[in-house]
C-alpha cells in the first residue's frame, strides 16, 4: 500500500488540495486569487449539507465538494470523501467519483518510493508553508518530486552531507532543466560523477543534451519505408530502454515509435555521447 497521507497532509496546519477539481487548467495555480479560492472554500464547507440534499453534476473545472477541512481553515480537500462520512463515499454526487477516487500524482508516487526517513527530509522543506503554498507547483519539494526517485534520493543525501542553502543550489532542476527531456541523463551523471559535477558543468551540460537531442532524432531513418528495416513500430515507453529515457526521445527528439530493434541504436548514441561528457 502507498503511504502518501504525510504527503497530502503533512501536519494539521496544512494539506494539498492541488488534484482539486478533478478537471483543472494546467497552467492554474493554487496561489492564482488566493483570496477568491478561500471565499469559495469557505463557502463550500458552509454549504455542504444544502449541496448534498441538491446534488448536481459539476462541470469538472470547480466543485462545490471542495473546501476548508477544519474549523480554522488551514487545510483543504474532499468533503465528500469517505472519511468523513464513516465510510460512505459521497463523491459519486459530483459525477466524477472514479476519476477523483483515483487521482494520484506523479510527485506522490515518488515520494512514496523514498524511505521514511526520506520522506521527512522532504517534508522539512515545507515545515512554515500553508496550504495554499505547499499545493502550489512552484513549491520546492513539488519541483523536486517531478523528477524520478533516484534523481531525488541524490539530492537528499547531497543536501544532508553538504548542508548547502537548499533552493540556492538546486533550483536548477527546475529553473534550467526539465525532468522529462533531462531525467534520464542527469540521473546517469548524478550516479557516475555526483551532484557538484552538475552544478559546475550545467551550460556545457545543456549544449551536451541538446546535441544529443539532434542526433537521436536520426534515428527517424530506421522507420520503415526510410531506413533498412521493416519491423512494426513500438511505442518508446515499450522499448527495452528505462522510462526515463523514452521521455527523453518523446518530448526532446519527438521520437514517440521506433522499431524494437531501435533500442540498440539508441544506446549507442547515448552511452558513448555521455561518457565522453563525463570526461571532458
Amino acid at each position: 500500500m502507498l503511504k502518501l497521507a504525510s504527503l497530502c497532509f503533512p501536519d494539521p496546519e496544512k494539506s494539498c488540495f492541488y488534484c482539486c477539481p478533478p478537471i483543472r487548467d494546467p497552467e492554474a495555480d493554487t496561489l492564482d486569487n488566493i483570496e477568491e479560492r478561500r471565499a469559495a472554500l469557505r463557502l463550500n464547507r458552509k454549504n455542504l449539507a444544502e449541496n448534498i440534499l441538491r446534488a448536481q453534476e459539476i462541470p469538472g473545472d470547480s466543485c462545490w465538494g471542495l473546501g476548508f477541512l477544519d474549523d480554522a481553515e488551514k487545510q483543504a480537500g474532499c468533503l465528500l470523501h469517505p472519511l468523513r462520512h464513516n465510510g460512505r463515499d459521497l463523491r459519486h454526487l459530483t459525477g466524477y467519483q472514479f476519476k477523483c477516487a483515483n487521482a494520484l500524482c506523479r510527485e506522490a508516487l515518488v515520494f512514496a518510493e523514498l524511505s521514511p526517513d526520506e520522506q521527512k527530509f522532504c517534508l522539512t522543506l515545507c515545515r512554515d508553508m500553508d496550504s495554499f503554498t505547499y499545493s502550489s507547483r512552484s513549491n520546492p519539494l513539488m519541483r523536486l518530486l517531478a523528477w524520478e526517485a533516484g534523481v531525488v534520493r541524490f539530492v537528499i543525501d547531497d543536501s544532508r552531507e553538504n548542508k548547502p542553502p537548499f533552493i540556492d543550489k538546486y533550483a536548477f532542476l527546475w529553473q534550467e532543466l526539465d525532468f522529462r527531456l533531462d531525467g534520464f541523463l542527469v540521473f546517469e551523471i548524478l550516479k557516475k560523477a555526483g551532484t557538484d559535477f552538475l552544478c559546475q558543468r550545467l551550460a556545457p551540460y545543456i549544449l551536451f543534451r541538446n546535441r544529443l537531442i539532434e542526433d537521436l532524432r536520426t534515428l527517424q531513418n530506421e522507420r520503415p519505408g526510410q531506413g533498412l528495416t521493416s519491423a512494426p513500430l513500438l511505442p518508446v515507453h515499450k522499448l527495452d530502454i528505462p522510462l526515463s529515457l523514452s521521455r527523453l526521445l518523446k518530448f526532446g527528439a519527438d521520437l514517440w515509435e521506433l522499431p524494437a530493434a531501435g533500442r540498440e541504436s539508441i544506446l549507442s548514441k547515448t552511452e558513448p555521447a555521455l561518457e565522453k561528457f563525463l570526461h571532458s
